[in-house]
């Protein structure tokens, strides 16, 4: 059983815990290097991240731990 062309993937922001369609939030992932960037296109490989496009979310990023534990990692994830 396919999905519609009404179907409208949600994610939510690491941040703010706000739910919204994946086009209208960012997605964040981890390079080869282990340097955090924007992946606009979200054709990236491996665990990605969404966070709200707005100043307050990504301000709050590089204050908590949010992005360590979306990665999965110890190692400190600066924004």
């Amino acid at each position: 059983m396919g999905r519609g062309k009404g179907h409208v993937p949600i994610r939510t922001c690491i941040s703010c815990n706000r739910k919204g369609a994946k086009k209208d939030l960012v997605r964040l992932a981890l390079d080869r290097g282990g340097q955090l960037v924007r992946d606009d296109r979200g054709i990236m490989k491996g665990r990605g991240a969404y966070v709200c496009d707005s100043q307050p979310c990504l301000a709050q990023l590089s204050k908590t731990k949010r992005l360590n534990r979306a990665f999965r990692t110890r190692k400190t994830i600066t924004f």
